[in-house]
């Protein structure tokens, strides 16, 4: 008997310190993937004795043919997080376990752990396929090292289909450029702010992300000019390239003109009128002229602010090609109270840009004339889905967004929530019709993201666990969630489920869409039945070729 107990665990459960080994365990890995995705599994070790050096490493996998190998192959152990309160208005069935207590999600970067008798160390095994690997079985061994060496036997097959590499489905998870900055010392814009910003977008696009929410009055240089002010957009265009050759291709999000006041939690649903966001006005010279603080958006100064930056705005992007590729968010999440106040904005910004299309993530029904885009919360779709499939008809574009809430029954991506509420998320996308998905929470970490899951330091109030993120700041960029990896797979699935549209038709791939979502309360819950699922989609599209 060897050092430590070992078996092999699906990529869509979560393994707790102190979860029991499955009576059907196995101890070897078994994966089955498309070409051009990335497709994960876990393989936990439990100690008989304290460890205090582990480490694993693997081999490439090596076709059957001795002729290919496939050597992207990560391996990172999965940290945990304390969760102190569980998600609200969450029935117990609904959670994975029940708080306080310690939660797995972060994927770590160290390189070894220490290993504590009889507590679970799950290892997070993912492989990447490349577009050009034959079809077919490959083999390869995970190496575990703590008190001598064990090997774990690696089966993955590789099957006839291969995922396009272009994003059919917008994702957007919002990033925070402030905390870059603040979590990397990193001075905001300078060559080592652009440096650390590179391996973020990286990690976007290495997730299938295709949408940037972009902060375009910080990116603007706005100078004081002859009673006119004029705009230097050089910044605003190296974001642009940044994201777009990182692979983050597809939309441009542009920052909120308007917002609220300083938040409280009364103070969210009484205001009345907007307040416009702030910028810095320089001299020529590039010193400080001015700070222009907010100012209701009915005040003269807004409108002729908006007046020259927004044409300035839309001809720019006509010039850089980018026009159709461009959103623009006016205020966060509206409603009937500040209704009017929003329909102002939107008149201006129309009235001076009118070829730029407004995006928002807003449930307020009175707005839609005025939103190009959208973006209920999953819970307003689902019980107003007649009203959003007219909008469709008379040309809305539209997503969904989640955050705070649905909550219950409904899936969402909060840590103590089962990894198939998030990977089905895509499935609901799909099967629905709807062409987006948004989230606020990319990297609002609190002060202390590994202690602290629950309070975005802006908010009056506790967030559910992990609502406001899902990556954490790592030495040099960010470490993915285990969250992060299953949505993924959730927009891998996506893509497979459009690419079966194009083969066999809508019905045949909404049909088996429906085997997993029933609808959007009602979908599979366990990660078995989940899976096989997912591998009959991936058979369905074999059998074309």
């Amino acid at each position: 008997m060897g050092s430590f107990n070992v078996w092999v665990q699906d990529s869509l459960t979560k393994v707790f310190k102190d979860s029991a080994k499955p009576e059907d365990a196995v101890r070897e890995v078994a994966i089955n993937a498309a070409r051009n995705e990335y497709e994960a599994v876990q393989i936990v070790v439990r100690p008989f004795e304290d460890i205090d050096t582990f480490r694993v490493c693997a081999t490439g996998l090596r076709h059957e043919s001795n002729d290919y190998m496939i050597a992207k192959i990560y391996l990172r152990f999965v940290g945990y997080v304390p969760v102190k309160r569980n998600t609200p208005d969450s029935p117990p069935e609904e959670l994975v376990r029940k708080a306080p207590d310690l939660f797995p999600d972060p994927l770590l970067e160290e390189e070894t752990v220490k290993l504590r008798k009889d507590e679970n160390q799950p290892i997070w095994l993912t492989v990447y396929i490349p577009k050009d690997a034959p079809a077919g079985n490959y083999y390869g061994e995970l190496l575990l090292e703590g008190f001598g060496e064990e090997a774990v036997k690696i089966y993955l097959k590789v099957h006839d289909v291969t995922l396009p590499s272009k994003r059919a489905l917008k994702l957007s998870n919002f990033l925070s450029p402030y905390n870059i900055s603040r979590f990397h010392n990193a001075r905001l814009w300078s060559e080592e702010y652009w440096a650390i910003l590179k391996a973020y977008a990286q990690n976007m696009a290495e997730h299938r992300q295709s949408s940037i929410i972009t902060p375009i009055l910080e990116l603007t240089r706005i100078y004081r000019g002859n009673g006119r002010l004029e705009f230097d957009f050089q910044l605003l265009d190296r974001w642009i390239n940044l994201f777009r050759e990182a692979g983050v291709i597809g939309i441009i999000e542009g920052g909120y003109l308007a917002g609220r006041p300083p938040r409280t939690v009364e103070g969210w649903w009484t205001v009345q009128e907007f307040l416009s966001a702030s910028y810095r006005v320089l001299n020529k010279d590039g010193g400080l002229a001015y700070v222009q603080e907010p100012v209701k958006v009915s005040s003269p100064i807004f409108e002729e602010f908006i007046s020259q930056f927004m044409p300035a705005l839309q001809n720019h992007l006509e010039d850089i090609g980018l026009l159709d590729n461009y959103l623009q968010h006016i205020a966060d999440e509206p409603i009937d109270r500040n209704a009017e106040s929003y329909k102002l904005i939107v008149n201006l910004v129309r009235k001076y840009a009118p070829k730029i299309r407004i995006i928002e993530a807003s449930t307020c029904k009175q707005l839609v004339d005025y939103i190009n885009v959208l973006v209920p919360l999953l819970d307003d779709y689902d019980r107003n889905m007649n009203f959003y499939e007219e909008r469709k008809k008379k040309g809305n574009g539209v997503w969904f967004y989640i955050c705070l809430a649905p909550t219950g029954r409904y899936p969402n991506r909060f840590i103590d929530y089962s990894l198939v509420k998030v990977r089905i998320l895509h499935w609901i996308n799909f099967k629905y019709g709807l062409e987006g998905y948004l989230h606020w929470g990319y990297n609002y970490w609190t002060e202390k993201p590994f202690e602290d899951v629950e309070n975005e330091p802006h908010h009056p109030f506790s967030l559910p666990p992990g609502d406001a993120f899902i990556v954490y700041p790592g030495k040099s960029g960010p470490l993915d969630s285990i969250r992060f990896e299953a949505l993924r797979d959730g927009v891998e699935d996506y893509e497979m489920l459009k690419m079966l549209v194009e083969e066999k038709g809508l019905d045949e791939a909404i049909g088996l869409c429906s085997t997993a979502v029933k609808n959007i309360t009602e979908y599979v819950r366990t990660s078995r039945e989940f899976l096989s699922i997912r591998l009959k989609l991936i058979s369905e599209l074999e059998s074309i070729g």
